[in-house]
């Protein structure tokens, strides 16, 4: 779970629903807000906008996350701690015979990040730009995990023989995760410089051959 940073304020409990409270309101807020913040930045949404673009009242903010950090904190646990446990699950899976458990680390990032285009701008904003209000927190609460995992896995596909033992395995995750994430990072340029469409079909195209070109470039 993330944790809240240390100038966080203080997030209130939940009170009495609001009248107007909605079965599916806390997803459309988590929703909303994960556009919003993705596209404009943390600082320039207030909660009576995202709270119009979900089609709810102000008040459900409050009783469902107490305040603005409360709601950006709940978004990035919904988004990041699923992505972990699903790596995670990926690599206790048994795979099929001859295929590495990266494969399916590799097809549970680009469904990530496919399925949530909200992903990637915010990492650009929020964690990769100077001042990026996310970036500790992103560092501290996900990507030291990632770190962990994957050139742990790397290397015990090393161990077993079954990847080069020459192959380093930091330098193996930075490619891994280039592989996985850059193209959706790199999207809007993408589109129009190679005329693709970011489809079911594309996805599943470049899913495959990112998952072709590096297993063939790191098999003993």
């Amino acid at each position: 779970m993330v944790r809240p940073e240390p100038g966080d304020r203080p997030r209130r409990g939940p009170g009495r629903p609001p009248e107007d409270a909605q079965p599916d309101a806390r997803e459309a807020l988590l929703d909303a807000a994960a556009r919003l913040f993705a596209h404009r930045g943390f600082g320039e949404v207030s909660l009576r906008r995202i709270a119009q673009e979900a089609g709810v009242s102000a008040a459900m903010v409050h009783y469902y996350f107490g305040d603005k950090a409360g709601l950006h904190q709940a978004m990035l646990e919904r988004a990041f701690d699923r992505v972990i446990a699903r790596v995670r699950e990926a690599i206790a899976a048994d795979p099929p015979a001859g295929e590495s458990p990266l494969a399916g680390v590799l097809q549970v990032l680009v469904q990530t990040v496919s399925a949530e285009p909200w992903i990637p701008p915010l990492l650009v904003r929020e964690v990769l730009s100077e001042g990026g209000r996310l970036r500790e927190r992103f560092i501290r609460d996900y990507a030291s995990v990632m770190a962990e995992l994957l050139p742990g896995l790397l290397q015990r596909e090393v161990d077993a023989g079954h990847f080069r033992d020459d192959l380093d395995p930091r330098l193996a995750f930075l490619s891994f995760m280039g592989m996985a994430v850059f193209p959706f990072v790199a999207r809007p340029v993408v589109e129009r410089v190679l005329g693709v469409d970011y489809d079911d079909a594309f996805v599943r195209r470049l899913a495959a051959h990112s998952e072709r070109l590096f297993l063939e470039g790191v098999r003993a």
